[in-house]
């Protein structure tokens, strides 16, 4: 019996070893990081979080990018099924809504599912785009006037090894 123990616990722990092993490091995505969106180049190193709670683990990086005519965002990736963001953005992919100071619409970008939370009134705009099921990048500015622009910094993003890379 106490081998049998033994080995039960032997084993479990290797289980536990190897699932915690597998959770995702946002370290992974450092060198995903685009030198330069929509003209705008890396300002600093990115700042990263590994986070682990009762069980569910979740990952995000932050990357800032400026130009010398005062252009900036905020380039964020997370991913995890418990991850900020990632429940909203299944919800907000639902409905379509618009008035005077803001339009928030779903739409696809480069063959993903996104969500535009735009502020006409030259304030903070979301792109959020899903990389994958449970993994979201998130470009945020108060930068650009036009929704065409904001969706087009998507273009230097390179959001099919992003889903790659956390598979």
């Amino acid at each position: 019996m106490r081998n049998f123990m033994t080995i039960f616990f032997i084993t479990f722990c290797l289980i536990f070893v190897s699932s915690a092993a597998s959770a995702f490091d946002y370290h992974n995505w450092i060198p995903l990081l685009s030198e330069s969106i929509g003209g705008m180049d890396k300002q600093g190193e990115p700042e990263g979080l590994n986070m682990e709670k009762g069980g569910q683990s979740w990952s995000s990086i932050r990357q800032q990018y400026a130009d010398a005519a005062g252009k900036n965002i905020s380039l964020s990736i997370i991913t995890g099924s418990d991850a900020p963001g990632i429940r909203e953005f299944k919800t907000m992919q639902k409905f379509n809504m618009e008035n005077e100071k803001k339009k928030i619409k779903a739409l696809e970008v480069s063959g993903h599912k996104a969500v535009l939370a735009f502020n006409k009134k030259g304030g903070r705009s979301n792109l959020l785009i899903a990389a994958q099921d449970e993994t979201l990048v998130v470009i945020e500015t108060s930068s650009f006037d036009s929704e065409a622009d904001l969706v087009a910094l998507a273009d230097d993003i390179p959001l099919a090894e992003i889903a790659d890379s956390v598979k």
